[in-house]
This record gives structure tokens, C-alpha cells and sequence, in this order.
């Protein structure tokens, strides 16, 4: 069920696009920040907004340290409903016609579970803070002082 319609396709100017909401469900986790979900009649690439994880898929970098710890963390989602919330404040898609959501399953946040567990560092694109930057950094600084995932790792 779509609650909301994504009002621009491509790489969008954040500028007067509309916060949607698409219900869907997890098809496949491709690494730590991206999955793809099928809802509101079609599929989707999504890369979790505010997020970034170690690479272990892109196309001239090696696997990073956690990377692989990283996508495993998620893999528990696949197949579970979620729901995808766009930014008003964020392009709409990335150059790569990911769409840029946020992501929640049965309540659960997944950008702060990546964030908690200390498998995602607070990203933020182009200088342009997102809504929930001030939330997110104070979930990544717990992380990093008690020393989880990336921080005690790599």
C-alpha cells in the first residue's frame, strides 16, 4: 500500500518534493546501507538515508573492514514488511536512481540498528543535514564509546 506518492523521479532537487511513505517488503539486503524492497506496485533499490556502511559490493573498492558484519546485521530483515519515509529535506534519488529513505520494520529503525550496533557511521551528503542527523549522531557516539561493531573492530 502506498501512503504517499513519490512526486519526482531521478535525481531530484530537494526543494518542494513531498515526504512519501511506501509500504512494501524487504526482498533483498545488498550490503549494510542498501536493499531492495518491493511495494506500491513496483520494486526498489533503496539506500538507507543518513547512513553509510564499510563497501564490501562497489565496483573499485575492496571489501572494507566490517563490511561483510555490516550486511549481515540486516540479513535477519529480509522478507519482513517495511515501510520507506522520504525526506523533504533530501534529493528524492541518488545518482545511482536509488531511492533515499528511511527504513523501518515492525517499529525497528534500521538505520539505527546499523547506527547501534556500531555497523554505520552518520553520513551526511553534500553538507545538507537530513531530519533525524541530531538522533542518529547520538545513537552513533554510544555506539563508538562503548566500542561496538566498526569501532572496536577496524
Amino acid at each position: 500500500m502506498v501512503l504517499g506518492v513519490l512526486a519526482v523521479a531521478g535525481c531530484a532537487d530537494a526543494a518542494g518534493v513531498e515526504r512519501a511513505a511506501i509500504e512494501g517488503r524487504i526482498t533483498r539486503i545488498v550490503d549494510g546501507d542498501t536493499i531492495r524492497v518491493t511495494g506500491g506496485g513496483r520494486e526498489y533499490t533503496v539506500r538507507l538515508l543518513g547512513i553509510d556502511t564499510p563497501e564490501t559490493v562497489h565496483p573499485t573498492q575492496p571489501v572494507e573492514c566490517g563490511g561483510r558484519r555490516a550486511t549481515a546485521a540486516l540479513a535477519g530483515f529480509a522478507g519482513r514488511p517495511v515501510t520507506l519515509e522520504t525526506d523533504p529535506t533530501q534529493d528524492t534519488y541518488d545518482r545511482f536512481d536509488r531511492l533515499l529513505a528511511y527504513a523501518s520494520s515492525r517499529g525497528e529503525s534500521l538505520q539505527e540498528r546499523q547506527l547501534r550496533r556500531g555497523w554505520a557511521r552518520v553520513y551526511v551528503y553534500d553538507g545538507r543535514p537530513f531530519e533525524r542527523l541530531g538522533a542518529f549522531r547520538a545513537v552513533e557516539q554510544r555506539a563508538r564509546a562503548a566500542g561496538r561493531g566498526i569501532w572496536g573492530l577496524c
